[in-house]
């Protein structure tokens, strides 16, 4: 009965933790002018994810957390904006093909083209997956993380598509269910994507630049 309370007690923690992280991810898009600041605070709540998996909550309440919040988001202002447009590019790229292919008749090419384009599409969600992980456990630029990422899955496929498919999972709950999109947001996914791949061994002990670190967490 007590294993049952705690366990109960656990998830409830968990649910309000990552509602106070997608409330700060609201409120600190907003101060970036959403443009600006979608992807800082998406990167600032997988920092938050990534203390909690390394090193446990500890007692900290919201103001911790808030603070903590504050502190990534600043520093990940200029970061994860390149990483997030890139990235956004590249997914601009892969969806104006698609147009393409599908409004141009290509004969017999056609279909091969587009086969390529699905896996190639498929292949990219699974990068872009993992992508946010490694970018709050590395201070590496877009060129190096994408890199990291690519090397990831090819290392590590079957990892890297189990990721894939918790975050594809977890955006399937929010379409059919549109309910808990207000409640977890990104910080799901965040807490599931690093949980996962943190849980596998694969990501190494606290590589984050000290000076990035130390700021994330004052």
């Amino acid at each position: 009965m007590g294993r049952l309370v705690g366990w109960h007690t656990r998830v409830g923690d968990l649910g309000l933790r990552l509602l106070v992280l997608h409330l700060l991810w609201i409120a600190w898009t907003v101060r970036g002018g959403v443009v600006l600041g979608v992807f800082p605070a998406s990167a600032a709540v997988h920092a938050v994810v990534r203390r909690d998996a390394m090193h446990g909550v500890d007692g900290r309440g919201v103001r911790a957390v808030r603070a903590e919040f504050r502190a990534a988001w600043r520093v990940e202002l200029v970061p994860a904006n390149v990483v997030g447009y890139a990235v956004l590019g590249l997914w601009g790229v892969l969806l104006l093909d698609r147009r393409v292919l599908a409004t141009t008749d290509l004969g017999a090419a056609g279909p091969v083209l587009a086969g390529l384009l699905t896996v190639l599409t498929v292949a990219f969600f699974v990068v872009s997956a993992v992508l946010p992980v490694l970018a709050s456990h590395y201070a590496e630029g877009p060129v190096r993380l994408l890199r990291r990422a690519v090397l990831l899955v090819a290392a590590r496929p079957v990892l890297a598509l189990g990721n894939a498919v918790v975050v594809g999972t977890v955006l399937c709950a929010y379409y059919l269910v549109p309910g808990l999109a207000p409640v977890f947001g990104v910080a799901l996914p965040a807490w599931l994507s690093f949980s996962t791949l943190w849980g596998s061994g694969v990501l190494p002990g606290a590589v984050r630049a000290p000076s990035v670190e130390a700021a994330a967490v004052a």
